[in-house]
């Protein structure tokens, strides 16, 4: 194979995880549609490969366990969560998607002259079967229509515990932990935030503020701002705003409940800060 051929497989492996990321990011796909996925990709590539007599098949399958992986490094460095999390079972998946990459490679791919369909039995059920996926999936989530359902992926309760002593150490002395109440729910507003915008996400916006200046979400809370901001900063921005709807018409901060302050901070994200400042609240 060579070391043209490993550094291929890692090429693929950085695109296909890119595309399924990109489409997962949009569409909120499920471990079997992502595994699907990814064997189509695997499919188009090797038929490529077949077409123009690029003799790098034999073990494509690998393309996979690069996949692997780059998703153990996105967790860890641009999610900052536990690639192992029992609960994302994202071992598990790559097992079974590797497997199956395996068996296809050497049962299919390597057996056939041609991936691409022309006439043989075998080609034409796998690739069926595709096209009915795709025409589910497509139809499920009425993309003809341009209408897309968006919902978040469940965060688990172990997941915000990992996050909430990790944030709460590296952010002791910005939290106000003498006003339990406002400390737990800045944490509950971090972790989500963190959640959608890793460390390593939230300095490619930093790069890309300095070249535009134009508004953007930044810092750790992801606050809109025309200014640069650091983590520090907009986590203290959020703590006014917060205190604020505390403090709002003269009420004391017991009798305002915490649910209407987190409905009056964000209505689209107030089930989800609920969720997470729960756990907190219980921890």
């Amino acid at each position: 194979m060579g070391l043209l051929g490993w550094f291929l497989y890692m090429f693929f492996g950085i695109v296909f995880f890119l595309i399924v990321l990109g489409l997962n990011h949009k569409y909120k796909l499920t471990k079997l549609e992502k595994m699907i996925i990814s064997i189509f990709l695997l499919l188009v590539i090797s038929g490529m490969m077949k077409r123009f007599i690029f003799s790098y098949t034999e073990q494509i399958f690998f393309i996979f366990v690069f996949m692997f992986f780059i998703d153990l490094i996105y967790h860890s460095y641009f999610l900052e969560r536990d690639f192992f999390d029992k609960s994302e079972q994202n071992v598990y998946y790559y097992s079974v998607l590797v497997i199956i990459g395996f068996i296809l490679n050497q049962e299919f791919i390597n057996r056939v002259d041609q991936v691409f369909l022309s006439g043989k039995d075998f080609r034409i059920i796998i690739w069926f079967l595709l096209f009915i996926f795709f025409y589910f999936f497509f139809k499920n989530r009425n993309i003809l229509q341009n209408t897309v359902s968006k919902t978040d992926h469940l965060i688990s309760r172990e997941m915000v515990l990992v996050q909430y002593v990790k944030l709460k150490d590296r952010y002791y002395d910005d939290l106000h932990c003498d006003e339990k109440e406002i400390s737990n729910l800045l944490l509950a507003i971090m972790i989500l935030e963190n959640q959608r915008r890793g460390r390593v996400l939230r300095k490619f916006d930093y790069f890309t503020f300095r070249l535009n200046g134009g508004k953007k979400k930044l810092g750790i809370m992801q606050v809109e701002s025309k200014q640069f901001i650091t983590d520090q900063e907009s986590i203290e921005i959020v703590y006014k705003k917060l205190d604020k709807l505390f403090h709002k018409d003269g009420k004391t901060k017991k009798k305002i409940k915490v649910e209407e302050v987190i409905e009056k901070y964000s209505k689209e994200d107030a089930s989800k800060i609920q969720d997470i400042f729960d756990i907190i609240r219980k921890f």
